[in-house]
């Protein structure tokens, strides 16, 4: 298939775990606006829970074991091994009130021509397929485990997928320099861990199908840690970037406690990709305006 042509080129590993899910792409259905104090669209739910309209079911991942060990009751305690069982949006068409992306009139451009690429079998080179860090969005929302390891003054993140690794900071002295990844510093809300990433190296694509963000581009995410009948992170990100969206917007995922998958499995970013010297030969570059 044409499409799954197309993924390759993105991750032969992508592949295997999408399309054995036969995941379709989010046509983007209207979502409620929450009541007051209410659970937030599209999270807070069980696995399985039905997500915005056009969305389907989570992929069929085995559950968690009987016996697993649970996480620490504590709040602040973000330790431990998590998992986006959720679908994956290829592109984030609407913001979790239901409102289309408000892209600026460059921002629709880009997008345009991106998923246009990918129709036309001749997609853009991307940071996953130079095997360079792609920003949270796009590294969060696979369909993979990461551990996240706390401790007084930092988090420190690390995906299996992609060679991943995120590093927030309480303190900010202490920060690492902005990358591709950019600079984050965090504080607590009450039980809620507010991170803000700026001073990106480079712009990077939210998803697949390149939802663009700018070098320019501040994110903010609102990660708390849920019990309900399983314990999931929930993770609320704001984009605020102006050279491609007319305002700020946010969207939700959950993230479930996976103990049992904490040893990860190997992963080689250029044999993946399956190219000589790290690109594919199909893939060509993106124009610059």
């Amino acid at each position: 298939m044409k499409f799954e042509r197309v993924m390759a080129i993105l991750s032969r590993r992508l592949i295997r775990s999408v399309l054995l899910t036969t995941i379709l792409v989010c046509t983007g259905g209207a979502q409620a606006q929450p009541a007051p104090g209410g659970p937030l669209p599209g999270a807070g739910g069980p696995p399985g829970a039905a997500g915005p309209p056009g969305e389907g079911e989570p992929p069929p991942f085995p559950p968690l074991p009987a016996n697993a060990p649970e996480p620490s009751a504590d709040l602040h305690d973000f330790n431990g091994t998590w998992f986006h069982a959720g679908m994956l949006e290829f592109q984030i068409k609407r913001d979790m009130f239901g409102n289309k992306t408000p892209f600026t009139p460059l921002g629709q451009k880009v997008i345009d021509r991106r998923v246009a690429s990918l129709k036309n079998g001749t997609p853009f080179i991307n940071a996953s397929a130079k095997c360079v860090p792609m920003g949270q969005p796009w590294q969060m929302d696979l369909n993979m485990p990461f551990q996240i390891f706390q401790s007084k003054d930092r988090f420190d993140v690390l995906f299996e997928e992609y060679h991943g690794a995120l590093q927030i900071f309480l303190d900010t002295a202490e920060a690492a320099q902005a990358g591709y990844m950019g600079r984050s510093i965090a504080h607590w809300d009450g039980d809620t861990l507010v991170v803000e990433t700026s001073g990106y190296k480079d712009g990077f694509w939210l998803d697949v199908n390149g939802t663009p963000a700018s070098k320019n581009a501040k994110l903010t995410q609102r990660i708390r840690k849920v019990k309900t009948d399983h314990w999931f992170l929930e993770i609320i990100t704001t984009l605020e970037d102006p050279t491609y969206y007319t305002r700020p917007w946010s969207w939700p995922r959950d993230y479930d406690w996976r103990p049992d998958m904490s040893i990860f499995r190997e992963y080689n970013c250029e044999e993946q990709v399956g190219a000589k010297e790290g690109l594919d030969w199909s893939l060509i570059p993106e124009p610059n305006d």
